[in-house]
């Protein structure tokens, strides 16, 4: 995209509705995820690591390193969005959540329903660990068993006379009738050895952080976890965030961007900071210009964002301040940003702070602080400052109700080649489903009788009209099956022998109502509830 069509946007996006009510600023509950070495403080709202309540400012950061004499190395953390619709541009992004919002607690419903028992509700997070769940499968049908308040009342689904889509949070549904029942054994279905669930919204009601911008209409379903696993600093020091995000609009979005918004503070003096970019590892970074404040002993700590599931398309870095490289306060700022753009509509340069030059690029500061190789903060002579950082994704087709999925880890670690070598761990596990993220053995699940692995699915529109789509992974092009039940569970619907990676779902047939959609390989199954209008 051009400076002349990044120009000829700018009433566009500052059209924003203002007419939806506004909506007080409560304070917004939150829990900690402590298994490892990090403290990090998870909001309902979806702000990561930095506590909204009204509370001190100095207290508010969130990513505490207990081995680091409790200095902590973020203030907050969390995810933009932008799309566009024909000529207007929507925008989602919420940062520290104290002069507006863009994010509300819970997921999308009916306009008339965003009320304070619907609030009640949805203000909270949901915090469960393996052991629990461990504990559950175990001994669920055992009269004396007390069932944790997460497992009974894990938001596995919402009110669909509310307009509230018919599946949330993912569940490990033990009889395939695809309704989440704990008392039958049903658990929720997470990452790590202890993780938190959120649930927020942009839809609610006018965004007064991106001041007054068109809202996305997007439901955020985000699972933080960690591993407890003292022995490798690669886990030990991370956090790990999914993010699923649904377009429950009704609209269909061209040049959709994702931003990864993190701004780093290593340690107690915020104004000494630099960051930078490594490619090859998809992972943006922050650092201290001049390590004249320790943590602990890290003499030289880094701060890394690594995007797991897929590269980052862009990363740039801002300051803390209302220059035209500072903190975005109008629409139109976090459009630019999200496109490589600075305020002015300049585009993001090579070299220097990059403003002013003649090659236009995706990232800032690629190149090796520690060897002093490229472009970084250090062989320009920058003024350290309070940075923030932005890794971007996309741009992507986002159409009514798909769904976009990424993967975040958040790591602290002692110097930059430690910092390197914990990406690398952490990432090739990811993409190779080993280390902790291979997949649990049947063992965890044999007392329930359970021989079939899960997996992930997609399937999209949900409501549906005519035809629902329904997406997963299918590398070895394997055959499987597809059934689909009616709420009494009797089968309406069966094919098999097919294969691919999509299976069109005609819905012309079947009657207005509830169903469950089963997919069903040899050695893995999953299934998800489908709403036909």
């Amino acid at each position: 995209m051009n400076t002349t069509t990044i120009k000829s946007l700018l009433s566009i996006v500052l059209a924003g509705s203002i007419g939806t009510a506004a909506f007080a600023q409560n304070d917004i509950n939150f829990d900690f995820l402590d298994v490892n070495n990090i403290k990090a403080t998870i909001n309902a709202s979806g702000h990561l690591f930095g506590s909204l309540q009204n509370i001190p400012e100095n207290e508010r950061n969130g990513f505490e390193i207990k081995n680091a004499d409790g200095k902590h190395a973020v203030r907050i953390a969390g995810l933009w969005m932008g799309g566009q619709e024909g000529t207007k541009y929507h925008i989602n992004a919420p940062t520290f959540g104290v002069w507006g919002r863009d994010v509300y607690q819970g997921p999308v419903m009916k306009q008339e329903f965003y009320n304070a028992a619907e609030d009640a509700k949805w203000n909270r997070v949901w915090k469960v660990s393996k052991e629990t769940i461990k504990n559950h499968i175990e001994n669920f049908a055992s009269k004396d068993y007390v069932m944790p308040e997460e497992i009974a009342n894990w938001p596995a689904s919402g009110d669909i006379s509310k307009g509230q889509s018919p599946n949330l949070a993912p569940f490990v549904d033990v009889n395939a009738n695809g309704i989440y029942d704990p008392n039958n054994g049903d658990y929720p279905s997470i990452k790590g050895d202890q993780a938190i669930l959120f649930i927020y919204n942009d839809h609610r009601a006018m965004h007064t952080e991106s001041i007054g911008s068109f809202p996305m209409g997007i439901e955020v379903i985000g699972m933080a976890y960690a591993f407890a696993n003292p022995f490798n600093k690669a886990y030990n020091n991370t956090i790990f965030v999914d993010f699923t995000i649904i377009n429950r609009s009704g609209v269909d979005y061209t040049n959709a961007k994702l931003g990864v918004f993190t701004d780093i503070d290593l340690g107690s003096v915020t104004t000494n900071e630099f960051e930078g970019y490594d490619s090859k590892r998809s992972t943006y970074y922050g650092y201290q210009a001049d390590n004249t404040d320790q943590m602990g002993r890290h003499k030289n700590p880094h701060m890394a964002v690594t995007l797991l599931n897929e590269p980052f398309s862009g990363f740039m870095t801002y300051n803390n301040d209302c220059n035209l490289n500072g903190n975005p306060i109008m629409p139109t700022d976090y459009y630019f940003y999200l496109n490589n753009y600075w305020k002015d509509g300049m585009a993001m340069t090579k070299g220097g702070n990059g403003k002013g030059g003649n090659v236009h690029l995706n990232y800032m500061y690629d190149g090796n602080p520690s060897t002093g190789e490229g472009w970084t903060e250090k062989s320009v002579n920058n003024t350290p400052g309070d940075r923030r950082g932005l890794g971007m994704v996309g741009p992507f087709e986002f159409k009514a109700g798909h769904i976009k999925k990424i993967s975040v880890a958040y790591n602290f670690s002692g110097d930059f080649e430690d910092m390197q070598k914990n990406a690398d761990k952490y990432s090739n596990d990811f993409k190779n489903n080993s280390g902790p993220f291979a997949p649990e053995t049947p063992a965890l699940a044999a007392s329930t009788g359970i021989n079939l692995k899960s997996m992930d699915m997609l399937l999209y529109p949900n409501p549906a009209n005519t035809a629902a789509t329904l997406s997963f992974s299918n590398p070895a092009n394997e055959v499987y099956s597809v059934n689909v039940y009616d709420i009494t569970g009797r089968k309406v619907l069966s094919e098999t022998q097919l294969t691919g990676t999509q299976y069109q779902l005609n819905t012309n047939k079947l009657e207005k109502g509830l169903y469950v959609v089963e997919l069903l390989f040899k050695d893995r199954r999953n299934s998800s509830r489908l709403v036909i209008q």
